[in-house]
């Protein structure tokens, strides 16, 4: 098995991870690369609409089946 080139090492990050975190603040690569900041999760989430009151039934229905049945 041909041995690794100097600093490919996949441990490297487990053993020296500021080693690590230096090259890839010193890499021009990843420097160069567009960067866009997303938060999606930021994102407020809306409420459930209400259900009709027999869909909520049909539901309660079927959930008291599924404890009865696997609970």
């Amino acid at each position: 098995m041909d041995a690794l080139p100097a600093g490919a090492n996949p441990f490297d990050m487990l053993i020296n991870p500021q080693a690590i975190l230096d090259a890839i603040e010193r890499s021009t690569h990843l420097q160069n690369l567009e960067r866009k900041v997303c938060r999606p999760l930021d994102k407020a989430v809306p409420a459930k609409p209400a259900q009709a009151p027999d869909v909520a039934a049909f539901d309660a229905s079927i959930d008291r089946l599924i404890d009865r049945t696997y609970y």
